[in-house]
C-alpha cells in the first residue's frame, strides 16, 4: 500500500503568493491490540502475549526514563528525557521545582529513517478514483 497526500494551499506572509505543498493524509490509528495481531502473524507469539509484551514494553521504558536512562531499541529507535525549565540568575537558585514539563524524545534510528524515505505516494485524488471504481466493482484508470 501506498501512502495517501493531499495537495494543500499556503499563502506566503512576505509576498502573499499561494503555494501548494503535500500533506500526508492519514486513513486510519492501528491501536495496540491490531499492532499486537500483526506482532503475533510475524513471531510465534499470539496475539494475547504479543500485547502484554507491548504493555510491558510501555511500563519498562517510562521505569527506565525515570531511573534517568536513556533506552535504545534495536536498530530502529532509542528514547531520552528532555525538560522545559524556568530560569534562575544562579546555580544555586536552579532547583527541580524551575523544571516546567518534561519531555520524552523518540529519535528513529539513521537507517529506520532511510527506509522510510522509500515510502510509496499516491495523491488523494487518485485514491478517491480507485476506491469509487472499486465500489462499482471496476477497475480504476
Amino acid at each position: 500500500m501506498s501512502v495517501i497526500y493531499d495537495v494543500i494551499p499556503r499563502k506566503s506572509p512576505k509576498d502573499k503568493s499561494v503555494r501548494y505543498y503535500a500533506s500526508v493524509n492519514t486513513i486510519e490509528k492501528v491501536g495496540q491490540h491490531e499492532v499486537a495481531e500483526l506482532i503475533a502473524d510475524e513471531t510465534t507469539l499470539n496475539a494475547k502475549e504479543a500485547e502484554m509484551a507491548l504493555a510491558q514494553l510501555g511500563k519498562i521504558l517510562k521505569r527506565l526514563l525515570q531511573d534517568g536512562r536513556s533506552v535504545e531499541l534495536g536498530d530502529w529507535a532509542s528514547f531520552h528525557l528532555t525538560v522545559n525549565s524556568n530560569g534562575s540568575s544562579t546555580a544555586k537558585e536552579c532547583t527541580a521545582a524551575n523544571i516546567k514539563k518534561v519531555n520524552v524524545q523518540c529519535r528513529f534510528a539513521d537507517k529506520f529513517r532511510e527506509e522510510m524515505q522509500h515510502t510509496k505516494f499516491v495523491p488523494a485524488t487518485k485514491f478517491d478514483k480507485e476506491a469509487k471504481a472499486k465500489r462499482r466493482g471496476k477497475a480504476a484508470d
